[in-house]
């Protein structure tokens, strides 16, 4: 819950990226619910099986992308003077953010129905609440004052919404469980590895890549049961292959930094397209290994290396494209909008669950009629739904960010 940010320029096309992977995110979450979806825009089916489609790249695009903003995000903190002990408590508290919300996110998902809140109302309030704590603080002025205050009447109302809590099959004083860490959870995991990989290593890009080799031995390992020692709460996809993903993001990240040997752009976009290539190729030999071990096979549950790999490759050369659009041929005016949607990532990903539950209270308001539930019913319909949400939560994110609202880890 930093209070002050660094002032600097930001990455442009990290930002674009970050955006297209947002609105990918919202578009693909929503149609999830509608009729008649082909199969290369659901998850591959049935969950275990060996194969993966376009929607099962959204989340490691995150993933990558987190990780290619650290090396950058490093170098505006040390040239702004913060020490390393700044740096790894700004990096403790953003990971340890990520997992709260992901953790209460998911438990939101199994909430009982006989709880002591009606219907929605503890999914409404935690989400007012957790955009309250954190919220970004002004740095002076009354503005400051307000947004302090609504963070410790947020801090209280989360605390209360923790005793209230009622899931399934889980009793106790309190029973928010850990039954897995959500989508922001594991990019808190994620992220803490690898932020500490890049600040041992000094952003040295080998040594980047040799953790990131590492790291999938870590997974092979907890995979065939080598690791007994591993607390339930956490496992070997986790602080093992996904972390990758994110090194993987990192190893990229270092040719943007201020210094780097690789520039002008069109050398960047050459380094990307051939880093591309290589984790490609690595996912695609290792699959090779499939009928040797599952975790050889292409799977989104499993967090498998290939799967992992395969989708480090397509974000970086998607990162490639948008960088040849965007610098290299100068094109930026259809990024605009993009770029300020990945600004507010967080911010949209955490409006979109709100707009859903309140979605829900419409038939009621309707006499029993639901519009948007309709829409869904063939896949035509349902598809322009599904986009029309997208662009509305971005937007909404942006226009919600510009009046000086939305959280920041």
């Amino acid at each position: 819950m930093s209070e002050t940010t660094v002032t600097a320029p930001r990455i442009d096309s990290i930002d674009v990226l970050r955006g297209l992977t947002i609105l990918a995110m919202l578009f693909v979450n929503d149609l999830a619910g509608v009729a008649g979806v082909p199969a290369w825009l659901k998850h591959v089916e049935p969950p275990l099986s060996d194969g993966m489609t376009a929607v099962d790249v959204v989340f490691p695009a995150f993933l990558f992308i987190v990780g290619m903003a650290i090396p950058a995000a490093h170098a505006r903190w040390l040239a702004a003077g913060r020490t390393l002990a700044q740096i790894g408590y700004h990096v403790v508290t953003r990971a340890a953010g990520l997992l709260i919300i992901g953790l209460l996110m998911v438990n939101a998902e199994h909430r009982a129905p006989n709880g002591p809140l009606p219907g929605n109302l503890w999914a409404l309030l935690m989400y007012v609440a957790v955009l309250a704590v954190w919220q970004v603080v002004p740095r002076a002025g009354r503005g400051r004052r307000v947004a302090l205050a609504g963070r410790w009447v947020g801090v209280a109302v989360l605390v209360g919404l923790a005793f209230l809590y009622r899931g399934d099959g889980a009793p106790g004083l309190i029973e928010l469980r850990p039954r897995w860490w959500g989508i922001l959870g594991l990019i808190g995991w994620a992220y803490l590895v690898a932020t500490t990989a890049h600040l041992a290593l000094r952003g040295r890009r080998t040594g980047l890549l040799g953790s990131m080799a590492l790291l999938y031995c870590l997974y092979a390992a907890y995979s065939v049961d080598a690791l007994p020692w591993f607390p339930e709460w956490v496992n070997g996809a986790m602080l093992g292959s996904l972390a990758a993903v994110t090194v993987a993001g990192a190893v990229l990240g270092t040719v943007l930094v201020p210094g780097a040997p690789v520039a002008p752009a069109d050398r960047a976009v050459r380094w990307g397209l051939l880093y591309a290539a290589g984790l490609a190729l690595a996912g695609f030999l290792l699959h090779a290994l499939a009928p040797v071990h599952r975790i050889f096979t292409y799977n989104k549950i499993l967090a498998t290396i290939p799967w992992c790999l395969h989708s480090s490759a397509i974000t970086a050369a998607v990162w490639t494209g948008v960088t040849w659009v965007t610098e290299v041929r100068g094109c930026r005016r259809w990024s605009r909008g993009v770029t300020r949607a990945g600004q507010c990532a967080l911010f949209a990903y955490l409006l979109a669950p709100v707009a859903g539950l309140l979605l829900q209270y419409l038939p009621q308001a309707l006499g029993g009629h639901d519009p948007y539930g309709a829409l869904g019913l063939s896949f035509g319909p349902g598809l322009c739904r599904s986009a029309g949400f997208a662009v509305a939560i971005a937007w909404l994110a942006v226009r919600l960010r510009g009046l000086g609202l939305g959280p920041r880890l």
